[in-house]
């Protein structure tokens, strides 16, 4: 069985925190409203599938093929998350705008997917520490990219519907936010450690 509270604290943390996927989309719902961002959106999320998806059974074949990478797959993981907990701390103000007219279209939500960095490594985390050590089944597999991208999809729906209420906010209480979202990231990685010994 999967441990649950490390399982959605690495999830809420790592979807709900700023990144390319959350900041373009609070950009572009500031800018354009949440309706005409919907297909932007459905392009982050069809995009995040296909990449937990392949994530996904990449773990299983390298998995059943190698067994001992598990241990360095975990390694791995719990030094990302250590990383991106740093990142986080440390981070400077999310306030910029980086959207353009030409990235709230459904190609430029799919596409990058699949060159942000931030959700490959989520991909290949998530299911190396927590669900292909318990679930090898390709149909469980599929599921759980589901239930990845359906909590994606709400992350960056938050975002986008959020706007400015959200960049308020985290100029207010950024040092805060960052700070508590570091320790999130840093139990996770610690808790991802003890579990696979």
């Amino acid at each position: 069985m999967i441990n649950l509270y490390p399982f959605f604290a690495y999830v809420f943390v790592t979807t709900f925190t700023p990144g390319p996927n959350n900041i373009l989309s609070m950009t572009n719902g500031l800018r354009y409203g949440y309706r005409r961002t919907l297909g932007f959106l459905a392009g982050e999320t069809s995009g995040f599938f296909i990449v937990m998806f392949i994530s996904g059974l990449l773990n299983v074949v390298l998995d059943n093929l190698l067994p001992q990478i598990r241990f360095w797959l975990t390694i791995f993981g719990a030094l990302y998350m250590f990383f991106l907990a740093a990142h986080i701390v440390f981070s400077k103000s999310t306030g910029e705008d980086t959207a353009q007219k030409d990235l709230n279209t459904f190609n430029a939500g799919f596409a990058l997917q699949f060159v942000n960095l931030k959700v490959i490594l989520y991909g290949v985390t998530v299911f190396a520490l927590f669900i292909t050590p318990v679930y090898q089944n390709p149909f469980i597999v599929s599921l759980f990219a589901l239930l990845l991208s359906c909590i994606g999809f709400i992350a960056v729906s938050s975002w986008a519907l959020g706007g400015n209420l959200f960049r308020s906010f985290l100029r207010r209480y950024e040092k805060w936010f960052n700070l508590a979202m570091g320790a999130l990231l840093v139990y996770t990685a610690i808790a991802s450690l003890v579990a696979s010994h």
